[in-house]
């Protein structure tokens, strides 16, 4: 049951890993955390919340997905609190 729970959030995946590093990617050159992917009925396709620490206590909060094989960002809000959605 733990092991459907894993695969389902996505977490510690290879396509969570992927969205770290395409967000690190994105020119902000902070600690980046993501999300457990939120990709619902979907976890092959996940979507996953970023915060890239831009100061000592603010990030920039980005939304980092797959579509048609390709991974994108998008800049959701800039200089929030480092606390990723639950």
């Amino acid at each position: 049951m733990a092991v459907v729970a894993v695969a389902a959030t996505a977490c510690g995946t290879r396509a969570h890993n992927r969205a770290v590093e395409v967000a690190t990617a994105h020119g902000n050159a902070g600690k980046v955390t993501c999300s457990n992917g939120i990709g619902g009925m979907h976890p092959r396709t996940p979507d996953f919340v970023c915060d890239v620490r831009t100061g000592d206590a603010t990030c920039d909060e980005l939304s980092v997905h797959r579509y048609g094989g390709r991974w994108h960002v998008v800049v959701r809000r800039r200089g929030v609190d480092c606390v990723l959605p639950a």
